[in-house]
């Protein structure tokens, strides 16, 4: 048995002979999946691949290491490897569970890395009666995605897949009205007491949480029509040809123990997203959609979820508070906002994160509604049941949910303030948009928004890491300018940050 050969860049190998698998590999640490590839084997019947970004800084330590294939779990190669480093590499998280890359090339827990079965088995009972409920109200729903490659290829889902993958097929074409019924299902969903998490106009996520508040697992459900041009489009990636009688009415197919419908024809959904050989297992197969249908799905239901899988890794990894202390220059910043407010002021607080800055607020004697679009932020805020303060889910990306709120503060008839510290730089363009219609909203005359931000661009920039992202002041001036808005500068800071030295400026901002 070949050896593989490891550094902190590259994984080797080199077969004897010209007999080499074809198809994707998987590679595990220790008997845990981390990664799958598809490989191209040089001359000689060799491989260097680089490990994916995300998996880098976990090589440190010893691992055996093996590389099986993805279609027929044939051991490749094996053997001890040794990175830079001691003890076991270990790639987990802070609750313990292994992590693979997935088709997002981020890491997170997959099905195969619970041991027990537990997670999955809440996965189905919940999927089974989430399609009970939208069956009984008239949606006809059908399992897509992994969700039905596994189906078919074995009954069970892939140990690879991380959650449930729906779809319904609306009889509406056109793409507004297509928005809207998504937006009657999504009400229907949260007055049944389920979270939904909204990705566009036309994908909902319905999140399920611990016994501890984290969350367990997802399942989505997306919304499928045809256009008048008689193409399928299911956003957020695929659009072609697909008739009707391919969807419905629907079938039924085995997973896991559970029912679960599926498309009239499943073999034709699964050729029609994964070409014709998609019975073949591949855990790294990435959908290519054309840039064509990218644009139109973005253009027309928008992207709501930009960066948030990003923060919720980010508040995943701390699992409690560490400190309710805050930086010299984050106690600056609430002080200077609170020698603004007048007493027993209504705040509302805009990406309140794990709540230290809010609960700051809140002690000098003022009520706070505090937002965030991280659920795993939100779970660390609430933990310490601070007096004044409540807090709620919030996605400044969906200029529908900063409305809602928006018309429910102006029906208290009250004067709002607003404090958003160290946020809108991290949020896209859109977002602030949304953000500047909200406060064009309910902002009047005596009240104000306080914002402090990054202003220089950080040489780590990444495009992937919000908190390397910046705002300039002259972007924020042609912005809030549009809306009907004035901002007044209160200086600026050189302070320290997770990547270097920043300078984070302070501004207020009024209709």
């Amino acid at each position: 048995m070949p050896t593989p050969l490891a550094t902190r860049r590259l994984l080797m190998v080199r077969l004897p002979g010209t007999d080499v698998p074809s198809g994707t590999l998987d590679v595990n640490f220790d008997g845990h999946r981390v990664w799958s590839t598809p490989v191209r084997w040089n001359l000689g019947s060799a491989i260097a691949v680089a490990w994916p970004r995300a998996l880098r800084p976990y090589l440190h330590g010893r691992t055996y290491l093996t590389i099986t294939s993805s279609s027929t779990g044939e051991e490749i190669a094996a053997g001890q490897v040794r990175f830079p480093g001691s003890g076991r590499v270990s790639v987990t998280d802070k609750r313990g569970r292994w992590l693979s890359i997935n088709k997002w090339d981020r890491l997170g827990p997959t099905l195969d890395s619970d041991t027990s079965g537990a997670v999955q088995d809440r996965l189905l009972d919940n999927a089974t009666a989430l399609v009970a409920r939208l069956q009984e109200w008239g949606y006809p729903v059908y399992a897509v995605g992994g969700t039905l490659l596994g189906a078919l290829r074995n009954g069970q889902l892939m140990p690879h897949d991380d959650d449930i993958d729906l779809a319904w097929l609306s009889d509406r074409s056109s793409l507004t009205d297509v928005s809207l019924a998504s937006y009657e299902m999504q009400r229907r969903l949260e007055a049944d007491g389920l979270t939904v998490v909204r990705h566009s106009l036309a994908h909902l996520q319905v999140t399920y949480f611990d016994e501890d508040g984290f969350t367990d697992h997802y399942i989505d459900v997306f919304t499928g029509f045809h256009t008048e041009d008689g193409l399928y489009n299911q956003p957020f990636a695929l659009r072609g040809e697909l008739p009707r009688e391919s969807l419905v009415p629907t079938s039924t197919l085995e997973v896991g123990g559970r029912e679960l419908p599926a498309p009239a024809s499943p073999e034709d959904w699964c050729a029609f997203a994964y070409g014709p050989n998609w019975l073949v297992p591949d855990p790294s197969f990435k959908f290519v959609t054309p840039p064509s249908t990218l644009r139109l799905f973005e253009t027309r239901f928008g992207v709501y979820n930009r960066q948030r899988v990003w923060w919720e890794k980010y508040y995943e990894q701390l699992p409690a508070r560490e400190s309710s202390q805050l930086s010299e220059d984050e106690a600056d910043s609430v002080a200077e906002f609170l020698r603004r407010l007048p007493e027993r002021a209504e705040v509302i607080e805009l990406g309140c994160g794990d709540g230290r800055l809010t609960e700051r607020i809140a002690a000098a004697g003022h009520r706070l509604r505090a937002f965030d679009y991280s659920h795993e932020a939100l779970r660390i805020a609430r933990q310490t049941r601070p007096e004044n303060v409540e807090y709620g889910y919030l996605n400044a990306n969906d200029r529908h949910d900063m409305l809602a709120l928006a018309l429910d503060l102006l029906d208290e008839g009250r004067d709002h303030y607003v404090f958003a510290g160290s946020m809108l730089h991290d949020v896209p363009q859109n977002g602030r948009e949304s953000i500047y219609v909200f406060l064009r909203a309910i902002l009047n005359e005596r009240t104000f928004a306080f914002f402090t931000f990054f202003t220089d661009p950080h040489p780590q920039y990444d495009s992937q890491v919000p908190e390397t992202w910046h705002l300039r002041l002259k972007t924020l001036h042609s912005e809030t300018r549009r809306f009907g808005l004035s901002f007044h500068s209160l200086g600026a800071v050189r302070v320290d940050t997770p990547y270097g030295r920043r300078t984070r400026q302070t501004v207020l901002v009024w209709r």
